[in-house]
């Protein structure tokens, strides 16, 4: 994979996680408690990495961690905030809320950007630094994803309002962290649909 740019590998990598994630839920491997162990741990070592570097931790984080992020004193930012939005997401929502919006977010926010970096040509008007084509792409495999394990019309409004946090990159001069947010926006989208 070192032939892939930083982004790819984060988003590639961000992908796989993601997805055994989810397959952890679906066989009931991961429940809340353990997301909230490992969440805890998580912190932990952020803590210890700003200090020194840390076995394999820093390889880890000089292969895939954006160096703004160590540099700003949160060395594995992306997957602590993923472990967030986790762990509200299933201490929060049905299980298979649960599973369709984390599909929904790691769909939505991997594949937007590979697509958009390879093919987009038309700016997001939500975005100096996305692609409406990646947008499409993340929302399309975002929508099939969820399907599996909600209905059509919870995955389809699921999925075009976390793509459209996904596209928000900051809100009044704030960074969102989409991470939180994209769970946490399927999962109340479909559960508002269910109460109607």
């Amino acid at each position: 994979m070192t032939g892939f740019s930083l982004e790819t590998r984060r988003n590639i990598f961000h992908l796989v996680l993601g997805m055994l994630v989810v397959a952890g839920i679906y066989l009931g491997v991961l429940d809340v408690w353990i997301v909230l162990a490992v969440v805890l741990v998580g912190f932990l070592i952020s803590a210890a990495s700003r200090k020194r570097p840390l076995p394999i931790i820093g390889w880890f984080l000089r292969h895939f961690e954006r160096q703004h992020d160590i540099d700003a004193g949160i060395p594995g930012r992306g997957a602590l905030f993923f472990g967030v939005g986790l762990l509200l997401t299933m201490a929060l929502f049905e299980t298979d809320i649960v599973l369709a919006s984390i599909t929904v977010f790691v769909l939505a926010d991997s594949i937007s950007p590979l697509v958009g970096v390879k093919i987009g040509k038309v700016r997001h008007p939500l975005s100096d630094e996305k692609f409406l084509e990646g947008s499409m792409a993340g929302f399309l495999f975002a929508f099939l994803g969820a399907s599996l394990f909600v209905s059509p019309i919870e995955a389809l409004l699921a999925s075009l309002f976390a793509n459209v946090i996904e596209a928000i990159d900051f809100i009044k001069g704030r960074r969102i962290e989409d991470n939180v947010t994209m769970p946490l926006v399927a999962s109340i989208t479909i559960s508002l649909l269910r109460m109607l």
